[in-house]
């Protein structure tokens, strides 16, 4: 019995290929015929550098309605929010580790190897974004809001200090006080939130 997905595909006879290559240089001709043009025009159509017998072809004008692709390598990336629970940040990191075990990427650092790489461009679309404000680089006012947070934190009975001026840490001799994690996010979204 043969597999079904082993067929042979017919291979196109000497018409079909004359035929082919008939409409290839047809198309051709138009092109070339269509690019070459007269010289009695007033010169408008002329560049100034004195290429007056290359032909150009004008770039198709965009149709209304029709989407524009973006270059943004962040569009379709899920975002994580000041105000996202520890929960949902969490299934969003999981998934994008999900993808990256079964294509291969990087679990840590960056990635060295070829199968790395690819793996690593396949899941792009995967990697959560951090909150801007929770970015050093891109929020000027960070360790300011982070003092605030801080604040917050100690006010509700999570024994936190501040460990330079862009980190903080937690008093790992007592144990966190119940719901926890709805107190930092309540206190993150508290500091960095601009109004």
């Amino acid at each position: 019995m043969t597999n079904p997905s082993h067929r042979s595909r017919p291979v196109p006879g000497r018409s079909a290929r004359a035929a082919l290559f008939t409409a290839i240089g047809a198309t051709g001709l138009v092109v070339l015929t269509a690019c070459g043009g007269g010289g009695s025009g007033s010169g408008s159509d002329r560049s100034s550098a004195g290429d007056s017998d290359v032909a150009s072809i004008a770039s198709p004008s965009k149709a209304v309605g029709t989407p524009t692709r973006t270059t943004d390598p962040d569009a379709g990336r899920p975002v994580i929010r000041l105000d996202s629970s520890t929960e949902e940040t969490n299934r969003m990191w999981d998934s994008w580790y999900a993808c990256l075990r079964a294509k291969g990427g990087p679990l840590k650092g960056a990635p060295s190897t070829s199968a790395e790489k690819a793996g690593a461009k396949a899941c792009a679309s995967k990697q959560p974004i951090t909150p801007p404000e929770l970015d050093p680089a891109k929020n000027p006012d960070y360790s300011d809001d982070l003092r605030v947070m801080v604040k917050c934190l100690n006010a509700h009975g999570v024994r936190a200090t501040m460990v330079g001026g862009s980190d903080y840490s937690f008093d790992q001799s007592q144990p966190n006080p119940p719901h926890f994690n709805e107190i930092e996010t309540a206190c993150q979204v508290k500091a960095f939130q601009k109004k």
